[in-house]
C-alpha cells in the first residue's frame, strides 16, 4: 500500500496564498467603466457589444473569486484537521512522557524518605534491642537453675536405658533358642506344600478324564448345529427380506416426503413474505406506541393528538384485517389441504404391509421346523449337567486320598508347639519385666512433665519479652515519621545523614520543543501551589496544548478524571477554535458488563454531537452521529430533535448528596421519618437555614433529593451491586414553564 503523507503547514500557507490573491483579484474587478454611446463613436451598437463584453469579463471575476474563496476554506480546513489529528498524538505522547517525569521524582523522594525512614528506624531498634538483652539475662539465670534439674532427671533415664539393654540381651538369647524350632516349623510348612502340589497332579490326571467326556459332549453340540444351519439359512432369508420391505418402505417414504416437502417449502416461502409483511406492521405498532408514549410523557398532549394518533392506529387495523382477507386465509386453507393430501398418501403403504404379513407366515412355519432340534438340545444340556455332577465327586475323591498324610503332618507340628510352649513362657516372663520398666519410665516422664510445667513461665516470660520487643519493632516499622515527627533522634543522628540523595523537584509543569511545535502540559494547582489531586493521588486537571511555530496553529486537550473510577471528561479547543468535550463512562449504567461509552458533546455538554461505543475486547465503534441521524428519515421524524446527552453522574461534578444520601460537604445529622411503607424522608438543616429533603423508596429503589419548597433537585437510582448513582439533575434541564423540570415531591412525602 503507498504511503501518503500530509504537510499540513504548506496547506494553510497556501489557503493565505489564495485569500490573498482573491482579495487582490477583487480589488482589480472593482473597477466601474461605462461605455456610452457619445464616447464611443456614432454606432451604438458598438458601445452595446463592449458593455455585454465588459459585464462577462466582470463575472468571470466573481466566479474566479468564489473558486478561490472555496479552495482557500478547503485547504484551510483540511489542513487544520489534519493538524488537530497530529496534535492529539503529540498531545498523548506528552502526558505520558510528563507522568512519567512526574512518577519519576516522586519515586526519588520516596526512595529518599525510606533511606532516612529506615536509618530513623534501625537507631530505634539499637535503643530497643539493648534494653532486651538487660532483660535476656536475668531470664538466663532462672533457665540454668531448671536445666540443673533436668540433668539429673536426665542421669536416671540413662539408668533407665541400661536396663533396656540387658532385657533385649535376654531377648537375643532366647531368640537363639527358638531359631532351630522355628526351622523345623518352615521344615513342615515345605511339606505341607508338598502335599497341597501331590493334590493339585492327582486333580490334574481326574481333569484329563474329565475333559475327555467334555469333549464328546462338545461334537455332539457341532452335529446339532450342523442340523440347524438350513433352518439359520431360512432366518436370514427372512431377515433380508425383511431388510428389503423396510427399504422399499422407506422409499415410498421418501418419494411421498419429497412431493410434500416441495408444495410445503413453496407455502413456506408464501408464508415468509406473509410474516414479513405481519412483521412490518408489528413494526409500525410498535412506533404508533413509542409516539403515544412519547404524547403522553410530555404531559400536553391534547384530544386533537390524541385523536390524530387513534385514527392511525385505526387505519393499522384496517390494513391487519386487509391482510388477512386476502393473503392470511387463503394460506391457512391451502396447509390444510397439504396436511389432508399427507394422510391421503398413507393408503400406498398396502401392498408393503401385505408383503409383511407374508413374512411373519414364514417365521413361524420357521419356528415349528426348529422345534425337535430344540428337544435335542435340552437332551445334551442334560448330559452336561451330569458331567458337572462328576466333577463335583471327583474333587472329594481326591481329598479323601491325601487324609492320611495331611493327618501324619498335623501330628508332628503338634509335637513342635510342645517343645515351643517353654519357651514361650520365658517370653512372656521377659515382657513382665519390660512393662515394669515401661512402668518406671512412665514415672519418669511424669516428672519431666513436671519440670516442663514449670519451665512454661519461664517460656512464657520469654515469649512476653520477645514479643514486648516484637510490638516496639512493629511501632518502629509502622511508625509514621511526617505524622510523629522526633526533631530531637534527627539531631542525634546527623553523622549518619550525610549519605543521603537530595531531595528531586517535582515538577508542577513540562514544555517540550522541537523546531515546528510547542508542547505544553500544565496541571491544576492548590493555594500552596503544588498540584491538586485526586483520592488516588492522580492529577484533578491537566491540561496540554501543542503550538505549531510555523502557521500559529494551537491545538488542547484538558483531562478531568470523575469521581467513578475510569470515568473522565476531556476538553478539546481544536485549532479552528472549536470547542467539544468527551465524556468517558467506563461502566454505563444498564449495559452489560465489560461495555464502556464515550459522548462528544458541545461546549456547553448539552449538545451531544456523537456516541461511540466498545463491547468486551472489541474496537470503539460509532452508535450514533448527530448529523447523520438527523438527515435520516427516522432523524427526521424524532420529536426530540438531539441525542441522547451524557448521564447526570458525568456531567453533574458537585451533586446536592453524595451516594450515600447526605447532603455533600456536611457532616450535619438529619431527621428521618417514615411516610409510608417502604418509604423513609430525612430533613437536613444547612448552614444558612435551608432545608435539603432526601426521599428514599426502597420498593422502587429509587431516591428524591428536593429543598424546602418541595421541588425535586436530583433523582438517584439504585444498581444491580446495590450502590446509588445519580440518574437525573435540575441543572441538566431548562426551566421553560412554572413547573420544575424534575417534579414536585407528592402531598404524602412533604
Amino acid at each position: 500500500m503507498a504511503r501518503v503523507s500530509y504537510d499540513y503547514d504548506l496547506m494553510t500557507v497556501l489557503a493565505r496564498h489564495l485569500w490573498h490573491l482573491r482579495d487582490e483579484l477583487d480589488v482589480t474587478s472593482q473597477s466601474d467603466k461605462t461605455f456610452a454611446p457619445g464616447n464611443i463613436g456614432p454606432r451604438r451598437e458598438t458601445a452595446e457589444a463592449l458593455e455585454d463584453f465588459y459585464g462577462a469579463w466582470k463575472k468571470s471575476f466573481k466566479e474566479g473569486w468564489q473558486v478561490m474563496t472555496d479552495l482557500g476554506d478547503l485547504l484551510d480546513r483540511a489542513g487544520k484537521a489534519f493538524y488537530d489529528q497530529d496534535a492529539a498524538q503529540a498531545a498523548g505522547a506528552a502526558q505520558q512522557v510528563t507522568a512519567q517525569v512526574r512518577s519519576e521524582a516522586i519515586r526519588h523522594n520516596e526512595v529518599r524518605k525510606q533511606t532516612l525512614d529506615g536509618k530513623r528506624r534501625q537507631a530505634l531498634a539499637r535503643r530497643a534491642e539493648a534494653g532486651y538483652k538487660i532483660q535476656q539475662a536475668q531470664l538466663k539465670k532462672d533457665q540454668d537453675a531448671l536445666a540443673e534439674k533436668r540433668n539429673k532427671l536426665d542421669e536416671h533415664s540413662a539408668a533407665q536405658q541400661k536396663r533396656q539393654e540387658e532385657l533385649n540381651k535376654k531377648q537375643e538369647d532366647l531368640a537363639g533358642k527358638r531359631e532351630p524350632l522355628l526351622k523345623q516349623q518352615d521344615e513342615l510348612e515345605a511339606r505341607q506344600r508338598q502335599l497341597w502340589q501331590e493334590e493339585k497332579e492327582l486333580l490334574a490326571r481326574r481333569e484329563e478324564q474329565l475333559q475327555a467326556k467334555r469333549d464328546e459332549l462338545a461334537k455332539e453340540y457341532e452335529a446339532l448345529r450342523v442340523k440347524q444351519e438350513p433352518l439359520s439359512e431360512r432366518q436370514e432369508e427372512l431377515q433380508r427380506e425383511q431388510q428389503r420391505l423396510w427399504a422399499d418402505e422407506k422409499a415410498l417414504r421418501a418419494e411421498q416426503n419429497a412431493a410434500i416437502e416441495k408444495k410445503a417449502d413453496a407455502l413456506e416461502q408464501e408464508q415468509k413474505a406473509y410474516d414479513a409483511r405481519q412483521d412490518a406492521l408489528e413494526e409500525k405498532q410498535e412506533a404508533l406506541q413509542k409516539e403515544r408514549e412519547t404524547l403522553l410523557s410530555r404531559g400536553n398532549a391534547t384530544r386533537a393528538d390524541l385523536d390524530a394518533w387513534q385514527r392511525k392506529q385505526d387505519a393499522l387495523d384496517r390494513e391487519r384485517d386487509a391482510l388477512w382477507e386476502n393473503e392470511g386465509k387463503g394460506l391457512s386453507e391451502r396447509w390444510e389441504a397439504l396436511e389432508q393430501e399427507q394422510r391421503d398418501g398413507e393408503k400406498a403403504f398396502a401392498p408393503l404391509n401385505e408383503r409383511q404379513r407374508d413374512i411373519d407366515d414364514a417365521r413361524e412355519r420357521l419356528s415349528r421346523d426348529q422345534a425337535p432340534l430344540s428337544e435335542r438340545q435340552d437332551e445334551l444340556q442334560a448330559r452336561q449337567k451330569d458331567l458337572w455332577a462328576l466333577e463335583k465327586s471327583t474333587q472329594k475323591e481326591v481329598e479323601d486320598a491325601v487324609k492320611g498324610k495331611q493327618d501324619g503332618l498335623d501330628a508332628d507340628r503338634a509335637d513342635l508347639q510342645t517343645r515351643l510352649d517353654p519357651l514361650d513362657q520365658e517370653s512372656r516372663d521377659l515382657q513382665d519385666r519390660q512393662k515394669e520398666l515401661w512402668d518406671d519410665q512412665a514415672k519418669t516422664e511424669d516428672v519431666q512433665n513436671e519440670l516442663t510445667e514449670e519451665e512454661k513461665p519461664l517460656q512464657q516470660r520469654q515469649q512476653d519479652l520477645q514479643e514486648r520487643l516484637g510490638e516496639e519493632q512493629d511501632r518502629i516499622r509502622d511508625r509514621d515519621f511526617d505524622k510523629d515527627e522526633d526533631l530531637g533522634q534527627l539531631r542525634g543522628m546527623r553523622g549518619e545523614l550525610d549519605d543521603l540523595p537530595p531531595e528531586a523537584f517535582v515538577p508542577t509543569g513540562y514544555t517540550m520543543e522541537d523546531e515546528n511545535s510547542t508542547t505544553t502540559v500544565s496541571f491544576q494547582l492548590d493555594e500552596k501551589g503544588e498540584i491538586k489531586v485526586d483520592r488516588n493521588g492522580d492529577p484533578l486537571e491537566t491540561t496540554t496544548t501543542v503550538t505549531n511555530k510555523n502557521t500559529g496553529l494551537s491545538y488542547s486537550e484538558t483531562y478531568h478524571p470523575l469521581s467513578r473510577d475510569g470515568d473522565s471528561v476531556t476538553t478539546i479547543r481544536s485549532s479552528d477554535g472549536s470547542v467539544t468535550k468527551v465524556y468517558m463512562d467506563s461502566d454505563p449504567e444498564g449495559s452489560p458488563d465489560g461495555w464502556m461509552r464515550r459522548y462528544v458533546t458541545d461546549e456547553t455538554g448539552t449538545d451531544t454531537l456523537q456516541i461511540w461505543t466498545k463491547r468486551p475486547d472489541g474496537d470503539w465503534e460509532l452508535t450514533m452521529d448527530k448529523e447523520q441521524y438527523f438527515s435520516s428519515e427516522a432523524g427526521k421524524e424524532d420529536d426530540q430533535q438531539r441525542l441522547d446527552r451524557p448521564p447526570a453522574y458525568l456531567t453533574v461534578e458537585k451533586p446536592v448528596v453524595d451516594p450515600d444520601g447526605h447532603p455533600a460537604g456536611s457532616t450535619a445529622p438529619g431527621r428521618t421519618t417514615t411516610v409510608q411503607e417502604g418509604v423513609t424522608r430525612t430533613d437536613y438543616p444547612g448552614s444558612d437555614g435551608s432545608v435539603t429533603k432526601v426521599v428514599t423508596d426502597e420498593n422502587s429503589g429509587t431516591r428524591y433529593v428536593a429543598d424546602a419548597s418541595n421541588e425535586i433537585q436530583e433523582i438517584w437510582q439504585r444498581d444491580e451491586n446495590g450502590g446509588w448513582y445519580l440518574r437525573e439533575s435540575v441543572t441538566q434541564h431548562e426551566r421553560s414553564s412554572a413547573e420544575p423540570p424534575l417534579g414536585t415531591l407528592g402531598e404524602n412525602w412533604r
